[in-house]
C-alpha cells in the first residue's frame, strides 16, 4: 500500500472512529449513567455540555471524512471503485444531513431552553437529539461493516 492511499485511509478511519465511537459511548455508556446518577435538570446541563464539546469534533470529523473519502475516490482511484464505496458515500451523505439537522434544530433549541430553564422543552429537544443520534449510530455501524466486508465482496 502506498502512502498516497495509506494517509487518506488512516485519516478517514480516525475521523470515523471519533464520530461513531463518540455516539456509541454517548448512547451506551454516558446516557444510562447520567439517567441513574442525576435528576433531570443537572442531567440536561451535563448533556448540553457534552454536546458542546463533542459536536465541534463531529464537524471536524465530517470534514476529514469527506475530504479523505474524496481524496481516495477521485485522487487515488479516479472514481473507479466498488459498489461498497458508493454505498458508504450515500450513507455518509445521509449521516451528514442528519447531523446538520441535529445541530441546527434540536441542539440549538436545547441550548436556548436550558439557558431559559425551560426544562420540559429542553428535555424534548434532548429526546430528538438522542433519537436522531441513534439513527446516525446505526448508519455509522452499518458503514463500518460495509467498509470491512465490501472489498472482499467485490472480489467475488
Amino acid at each position: 500500500m502506498s502512502l498516497q492511499i495509506a494517509i487518506p485511509i488512516a485519516l478517514h478511519q480516525a475521523a470515523g472512529l471519533i464520530w461513531v465511537g463518540g455516539m456509541f459511548f454517548a448512547h451506551f455508556a454516558l446516557r444510562p449513567t447520567l439517567k441513574e446518577a442525576l435528576d433531570p435538570q443537572p442531567r440536561l446541563r451535563v448533556a448540553l455540555g457534552v454536546f458542546q464539546r463533542f459536536f465541534p469534533w463531529v464537524w471536524g470529523s465530517i470534514a476529514v471524512l469527506w475530504l479523505s473519502g474524496l481524496w481516495v475516490f477521485l485522487g487515488v482511484s479516479g472514481g473507479k471503485v466498488g459498489l461498497h464505496v458508493h454505498a458508504m458515500m450515500g450513507i455518509a451523505l445521509v449521516m451528514t444531513l442528519i447531523f446538520t439537522l441535529i445541530y441546527f434544530i434540536p441542539f440549538r433549541r436545547m441550548q436556548r431552553r436550558v439557558a431559559a430553564a425551560d426544562w420540559p422543552e429542553a428535555a424534548s429537544a434532548f429526546g430528538w437529539i438522542r433519537g436522531l443520534m441513534v439513527v446516525n449510530l446505526s448508519l455509522g455501524l452499518a458503514t463500518v461493516v460495509i467498509a470491512a466486508a465490501g472489498p472482499a465482496l467485490s472480489a467475488l
